[in-house]
């Protein structure tokens, strides 16, 4: 095995090496008797470090024993750390020291126990500092007793083990022991009344059935008082109303007899025998004889065993419903009646509903259908009971089914007319889970009926599809709630062929029927033969459904589309040559049409052109080339809405054929019809010409109602450029085409050829606007200035201008702007110029008047000294007047410029001793004057410089010229107690008085004036004194000036003979303390003279605790003493208590006193001189009960009467009474079973109950 541990096991514990001594007392010799330990290999490495032996060898006392006694201290400190607490909680003792002697312990012993090395109590130095401070704060929580759940828990579990207190005897004295005496009342008085013989069955008419499991009743027969030797029952039949007499065998006898024996220690009197009925029958009693052969008083009620109730629940059909039909249900019972029936109904396993139905036979006469049942029960004998026998009765559950899903109807009870009950577990409530037996439950199952119509599909709007195809029969199929899982289904319909229908579209005489049995809800039948469909039926599962409008649907086959062509060419007006042609196309089929057609134009073919005709038969279209040439147009295929497969088009006539020359025409190439032209400018039009070169060109200007007619010849380009006149005019101009002719000479007029020009009406301008009416502005020196100018145009403008201030050649700027009103941004100061303007596209021209804009900086702020006869201008500085340490000193400083003003300046304090020291401060100031509070705060010389001054406008003013002022703070004077903090105690019964010494600096001579402060009064004493001469006095204050009680004395204000004072606060050590004592005083807590032994006397003390009291108890003086101001002693015995003296800490002086309390013995009482003592009497007789007291008469007691206690129960209060006595003896005469006992007495000054177990004082609520 290795010899290092595994890992997570637990070293182990370092044992000292057991020594033995030779019998020969030779010396002890160690024994080994394992291996030798392996030698260390040379340069092996140290693996481990050895680890420090322990402060106490192992030799000496080995590890374990040293954590037993650490943890024995640990836990003995802990015990004493909570008898501290008991005593805060208790005696309310100071609790600031005993906070400081548990740290100093806890710190002693958690930092002292590391230093002892005690295997496996090594603990490391963090944990060490955490648990000190946890024990710190427990600790304080302890000492200070911080208010926690747990403390009146904790403390209630040390009153178990010591509850103990000081008594008068000085000495600790359990209190429990002396108010819970259990012989002040002693004795008890029981009483029993002898019972009389009796039998009675079934007392409490409990009913019984037999039947299923239920194989005997058993009938409860009690004996009262009696031996039973012959017992008769009888028996009435339920159908033939014959009686039965039946015999208890002697074996049921004996038993009975055995049972009572074992009964006659006990406090039962009555003897239970359960008779085992097997038959139904109504029984009741018969002959009983004791043992005497005396027949015994009996109850005659019958007790009435009827066959138990029970029912089944059927169904005269399948389980499967349809919504809308009935359950078709039916109910059997069976029982004694009127029967009632409990049965539950749910559906789809939710919100299961419980009925009940009260049944009985038709003409069926029953006592209880008219009286109470309890009459019925203990009717005569003679009655006849056929009523009671059981019937069958039958009900129907006929329900409207109107929810689809699962409905179970399950019988839950059966109660018969007795009250007798059969319930059937469901198998939740079963143990064993089994399910109801099937006659008691049936499942139903609710199918939803199918409903079914058309969509998209009526006789007005037909289904067309191409012959020969097939399509969907658009049947919607759906339900009233759920759906189902399975939406398989069977529908019918009727059909009849187009040509069969009526005039008005219904079926004719040929009509076939067609079915179709679908999947699902998206399997459709197909159909495609013309004609109407009309749906009849739907069945999804066994339930015929609903068919729902619309449920007709028309199919038709339209024709195929057809194509027709006619063609005729278009011919030239001048030349009669054919240019195009013009094609009419005739349509059949169903609109919309698409034809699709080829184009082969000078050889190159153009494939799949189209046409769309929508919503016509007729269409037509001219086939105009642009280019001269052979052309040929063969149309291909056509297609409908129906037949969307296009048909191929095959025949010569579909083929269409031109040589076509292309007349002369000329097109404006502008994009736009409209366009812009600045204002004195040309207007460029391009033309495009097509035909044979070269052409002639016409056109015409139009402009404010005038035309102005323009040709050219000899255009040998297919493109010419038309330039314009300068349009010196505004307003809109039209240029338009009027004519163009070829080389033919054909001219052709041109109508549509026109593009019109919009002419501005005038140049854009630029000029400089108004700031607060004038063109002059004032800004902050570097910032951003906005000129505002007046533009007019289109934008953006592209301004340009200059500074003319600038120098001898101001260079030209240039902005952008985007409004009408927009701003000329610039940075410096001067005379601004516009030189150029220009708008989006037009050159502008500028107002030499508003041309201009002169920019101007406002001044930056200054700072200036306001001389005063105070204050003295030099060459570099300014100086005021010297001042003394704290005085109040200001100059005044005037500010130009635009306020408010911020001001920054410096503040140098050059002491009288030690470096200097600089500080930065800062003000703001709304006015043009303001005053600078100075520093007096230290004695020595002060030097404002002011570096920075800012306004409204200027953050900064960089320029400004350094300012200072300067200004020297004498100290002042200062006075201390010699002995700060001292107090100073007397007695109020001393004539003497003290003196106090106080030190003083400054220039004598010097002035004190001393202040009184009296605890508890608001306003203090001020006491001034004589001239003082020197640096130190002796200070007396007369004794008028002192009260009772701290005072405390405070130097006020000193002054010297520079005229320099100090006032208030002069530091920590300016104060001491006067203490004036008077005599100690005791009070009682209560003004009551009489106590009872077992009560606490408790004073208040007034003083400085410890207090040591002196008392006299029984004629001998003792001498206790208190650490707070509460004395408290329990009463452990009678007698006389005074308290002669007091005195405490803070005083010698001792106060007499004469403080008496008498105490008290407790009263007590004895019943039946002290015993418990048992007596049997008779009904009518009586018995003596003798109370004894001690005490001081008179005497109340309580005592009451009990119920005599029987095994295994416990006896109740029958009776509390209330009786006086005015003497040490009384007799009360008692004729009622029970037990007798005193539970309080109370005399003349004390009182005990044992229900309260504590003595009550005279003056409080009588026992009641």
């Amino acid at each position: 095995m290795s010899d290092t541990n595994p890992i997570g096991a637990f070293p182990q514990t370092p044992v000292a090496p057991r020594s033995r001594r030779s019998p020969g007392g030779m010396p002890p010799t160690t024994t080994n008797n394992g291996p030798l330990p392996i030698a260390p290999q040379q340069g092996a490495p140290t693996t481990r470090r050895a680890a420090p032996s322990p402060f106490i060898p192992l030799h000496v006392l080995d590890a374990p024993s040293q954590r037993l006694y650490a943890l024995a201290i640990y836990i003995a400190l802990l015990a004493w750390k909570f008898y501290d607490w008991a005593q805060v909680v208790e005696e309310n003792t100071e609790s600031f020291w005993l906070f400081l002697k548990w740290i100093a312990i806890d710190c002693v012993f958690l930092f002292g126990l590391p230093e002892l090395r005690i295997p496996w109590l090594e603990l490391s130095q963090p944990f060490v500092v955490v648990a000190f401070f946890l024990h710190a704060i427990f600790d304080w929580m302890l000492m200070f007793n911080v208010g926690l759940p747990w403390q009146s828990v904790l403390l209630g579990f040390f009153k178990v083990f010591y509850d103990r207190e000081l008594a008068i005897s000085e000495h600790q004295v359990k209190i429990s022991n002396i108010l819970h005496n259990s012989s002040l009342i002693m004795g008890r008085q029981i009483i029993n009344i002898l019972p009389e013989g009796s039998v009675v069955l079934n007392p409490e008419t409990i009913p019984f059935c037999l039947g299923g499991e239920r194989k005997i009743a058993s009938i409860p027969i009690y004996f009262n008082a009696t031996l039973p030797i012959e017992v008769e029952l009888i028996r009435i039949d339920l159908e033939s109303n014959a009686q039965e007499v039946i015999k208890l065998t002697r074996t049921q006898l004996r038993d009975i007899e055995r049972q009572a024996k074992r009964q006659a220690d006990g406090e039962e009197t009555a003897v239970r025998f359960d008779f085992p009925a097997k038959k139904p029958g109504a029984y009741r009693l018969g002959k009983v004889l004791d043992e005497y052969k005396l027949e015994v008083q009996r109850r005659t009620p019958l007790t009435y065993v009827v066959p138990c109730p029970r029912a089944t629940i059927s169904s005269s059909s399948s389980s499967n419903r349809c919504i809308g039909e009935s359950s078709d249900l039916s109910l059997q019972v069976e029982g004694t009646p009127p029967l009632k029936t409990v049965y539950s109904r749910s559906i789809n396993g939710r919100d299961p509903s419980i009925h009940y139905q009260t049944l009985h036979p038709e003409g069926f006469s029953s006592p209880l259908l008219d009286h109470a049942r309890s009459v019925t029960l203990q009717g005569p004998a003679e009655e006849n009971i056929a009523w009671a026998q059981s019937l069958p009765v039958s009900v129907s559950l006929d329900e409207l089914m109107h929810v689809g899903g699962q409905w179970q109807y399950s019988v839950d009870e059966v109660h018969d007319a007795f009250g007798n009950v059969v319930k059937y577990a469901s198998p939740a409530d079963d143990p064993e889970g089994k399910p109801k037996p099937k006659h008691l439950v049936q499942n139903l199952v609710v199918k939803e009926r199918p409903r079914i119509r058309l969509r998209g599909c009526d006789p007005a709007t037909p289904l067309k599809v191409p012959k020969g195809d097939s399509i969907p029969l658009p049947v919607v199929l759906n339900f009233a709630d759920q759906v189902p899982d399975n939406t398989a289904h069977s529908l019918s319909w009727q059909f009849s062929p187009i040509d069969t229908l009526t005039e008005s579209g219904d079926h004719g005489d040929v009509v076939s029927v067609g079915s179709y049995n679908a999947r699902n809800s998206h399997d459709l039948p197909r159909i495609s033969a013309p004609g109407l469909y009309s749906l009849t039926s739907v069945t999804a599962g066994s339930c015929d459904g609903e068919v729902q409008e619309p449920s007709s649907c028309l199919l038709l086959n339209p024709l195929e589309p057809k194509l027709a062509l006619r063609a005729e060419e278009i011919p030239d007006v001048c030349a009669g040559n054919s240019i195009g042609l013009s094609v009419n196309m005739d349509l059949i089929g169903t609109p919309p049409f698409t034809v699709i057609y080829d184009v082969v134009s000078n050889g190159v073919t153009y494939r799949d052109r189209y046409v769309s005709v929508q919503d016509k038969l007729r269409y037509h279209m001219d086939l105009i080339p642009g280019t001269s040439g052979h052309h040929t147009y063969r149309f291909t295929h056509i297609s409908d809405s129906v037949y969307k497969n296009p048909l191929k088009l095959t025949g010569p006539e579909y083929l269409l054929e031109q040589d076509v020359f292309a007349a002369a025409n000329a097109m404006i190439q502008f994009s736009e019809t409209n366009t812009n032209t600045c204002l004195g400018d040309e207007a460029p039009v391009e033309v495009l010409l097509t035909g044979t070169p070269p052409f002639t060109l016409e056109w015409e200007v139009v402009h404010d109602g005038k035309r102005k007619q323009y040709k050219v010849k000899d255009i040998t380009k297919s493109t010419y450029q038309i330039k314009t006149a300068p349009l010196t005019h505004g307003g809109e101009y039209t240029i338009a085409l009027t004519g163009v002719q070829d080389t033919r000479a054909c001219r052709i007029s041109l109508t549509k050829e026109e593009i019109k020009l919009s002419v501005r009406r005038q140049s854009p301008r630029v000029s400089f606007g108004q700031v607060e009416g004038k063109r002059r502005i004032r800004a902050t020196e570097g910032s951003t200035v906005k000129l505002p100018l007046r533009l007019t145009g289109e934008g953006p403008w592209k301004v340009s201008y200059t500074n003319l201030e600038e120098s001898d050649s101001p260079r030209i700027m240039e902005q952008t702007l985007e409004s009408d009103n927009d701003f000329l941004r610039v940075r410096e100061s001067g005379l601004y110029s516009i030189t150029d303007i220009w708008d989006n596209m037009c050159h502008g021209v500028i107002d030499q008047k508003t041309s201009t804009f002169q920019v101007d900086w406002i001044p930056r702020p200054e700072l200036s000294v306001v001389l005063s006869p105070s204050i003295q201008e030099t060459s570099s500085h300014y100086t005021v007047d010297s001042v003394c340490e704290s005085d109040i000193s200001s100059f005044e400083v005037s500010l130009k410029g635009t306020p408010p003003y911020h001001v920054n300046y410096e503040v140098r304090n050059a002491p009288l001793q030690g470096s200097s020291s600089l500080s930065r401060k800062e003000f703001d100031s709304a006015l043009g004057r303001t005053f600078i509070q100075m520093d007096t705060a230290k004695a020595g010389l002060y030097t404002y410089k002011f570096t920075s001054v800012a306004d409204e406008l200027y953050n900064n003013n960089q320029k400004l010229e350094p300012v200072e002022v300067k200004q020297k703070v004498n100290r002042k004077p200062t006075a201390a107690f010699t002995k700060p903090g001292q107090t100073f105690k007397y007695c109020k019964s001393e004539q003497g008085e003290d003196k106090i010494p106080i030190t003083l600096s400054g220039v004598p001579p010097f002035s004190l004036e001393v202040e009184i402060k009296h605890q508890g009064s608001p306003i203090p004493e001020i006491f001034r004194t004589q001239a003082i001469n020197s640096n130190s006095y002796e200070l007396q204050i007369p004794r008028n000036h002192l009260r009772l009680g701290m005072q405390h004395i405070r130097i006020r204000d000193v002054k010297d003979a520079s005229g320099c004072h100090s006032t208030s606060d002069l530091g920590g050590g300016s104060s001491v303390q006067v203490h004036l004592y008077e005599a100690p005083t005791i009070y009682p807590l209560e003004t009551r003279a009489d106590y009872c032994v077992g009560e606490r006397i408790s004073y208040t003390l007034s003083g400085t605790p410890p207090f040591e009291v002196r008392y006299m108890f029984d004629g001998t003086e003792r001498k206790a003493k208190s650490d707070t101001t509460n004395f408290r002693r329990v009463a452990e015995l009678p007698g006389e208590f005074t308290i002669t003296t007091v005195s405490d800490k803070a005083s010698e002086c001792r106060a007499p006193v004469n403080i008496m309390k008498h105490i008290h013995p407790m009263p007590s009482v004895r019943i039946s001189k002290g015993k418990s003592v048992q007596v049997d009497i008779h009904e009518g007789s009586e018995v003596e009960i003798l109370f004894e007291f001690w005490g001081t008469p008179p005497f109340e007691f309580t005592y009451t009467r009990s119920s005599n206690a029987k095994k295994g129960q416990k006896s109740q209060v029958l009776e509390t009474k209330h009786d006086v006595s005015h003497e040490h003896s009384k007799v009360v005469r008692a004729n009622q079973e029970g037990t007798y006992e005193v539970v309080a007495i109370k005399d003349l000054y004390c009182s005990f109950s044992t229900q309260q177990q504590e003595a009550v004082v005279k003056g409080q609520k009588l026992l009641q």
